[in-house]
């Protein structure tokens, strides 16, 4: 008999979506057969939400109790400090309990960063949170979905400082981050990589960007004479709207919305952000905390369901 995954969902931040869309899960139809489903949250916010929604209680023996900030208010599509300790605290307990191996994998419900960094956790997001909480190193973030792949080569930094961050040692890192994950975990032997190009029209010969000529196309020639299967740069406007990703298990954006706007579109309700390189299995929904429709029974809970399939799937 196939042994169930043990699985943990994050409440993520209780004025978001997160709650909502976890009792859509627990109403029976929507539950992985392959997979026991635990919550760290706290009793109190899920039958706030219950009660709101009209949706079944959380059965008492999954949920994996945290304590309340003192005079904690559930204020729906707002940010504040106390939610960004909940959703904080919820996060660093899961990853520990995954350490120790008592779960086979964690699904992290959306976030404020802006309430958590109120909190005290000092963290872009998630990814560079699990990554110090774990003591991982060359994490990657990586959405994933059936149709398209993308990862980002930087992170959550603000525009201005992309070109920066683009080196060839921090590409080449990247890269080979991307390629270990497919191969280890994806099992695809030798997956084909398109990297993107920063500036547009590739830079146009360095008329309009020297890093493509400087830096992109050099690590792409060097990793393939490695043995990597690497196509690129490509501009980023004709790769989407040729659809030239199809040909490619992965593509590697140069910054976050060059690869995460057309995955949106793409993936719409099906895509999972899937953190690769950690010390843990971790997915994620990816979208955000959607405050606009917070606590009005409108929250899909599509793409969670896909990222537990895909915990399920990745726990081994």
């Amino acid at each position: 008999m196939k042994i169930k995954k043990r699985l943990l969902l994050t409440i993520g931040d209780p004025c978001g979506i997160g709650p909502e869309i976890i009792l859509k899960i627990f109403q029976g139809k929507k539950l992985s057969p392959g997979s026991e489903l635990f919550v760290i949250g706290s009793k109190k916010i899920f039958d706030h939400y219950s009660l709101l929604l009209d949706l079944e209680k959380l059965p008492e023996n999954r949920i994996i109790e945290i304590p309340l900030p003192k005079n904690f208010k559930i204020t729906p599509g707002q940010t504040n400090r106390s939610a960004g300790k909940i959703s904080g605290h919820a996060i660093k307990l899961a990853s520990e309990m995954c350490l120790k191996k008592e779960f086979h994998g964690m699904i992290t419900l959306p976030i404020s960063k802006e309430s958590l960094n109120k909190a005290g956790y000092n963290f872009p997001g998630h990814t560079e949170m699990l990554t110090e909480i774990t003591l991982s190193h060359n994490t990657v973030m990586i959405l994933y979905s059936k149709k398209f792949s993308v990862a980002t080569a930087t992170g959550h930094i603000p525009l201005s400082e992309v070109s920066k961050k683009i080196t060839p040692s921090n590409l080449f890192q990247k890269i080979v981050s991307v390629n270990n994950v497919f191969v280890k975990d994806f099992k695809i032997r030798n997956p084909k990589i398109a990297i993107l190009s920063l500036n547009p029209h590739a830079g146009d010969g360095g008329l309009l960007g020297k890093e493509e000529v400087d830096i992109i196309g050099p690590v792409i020639e060097e990793m393939n004479s490695l043995g990597f299967n690497l196509r690129g740069p490509f501009p980023a406007d004709a790769f989407f709207a040729n659809r030239t990703y199809k040909k490619f298990d992965i593509t590697v954006s140069m910054y976050h919305d060059q690869g995460l706007i057309p995955f949106k579109m793409i993936s719409f309700e099906k895509g999972v952000n899937y953190t690769g390189g950690l010390n843990i299995i971790r997915t994620s929904p990816d979208h955000g905390t959607a405050f606009d429709i917070s606590g009005l029974g409108k929250a899909n809970p599509e793409s969670t369901i896909e990222a537990i399939k895909l915990a399920e799937k990745l726990s081994g």
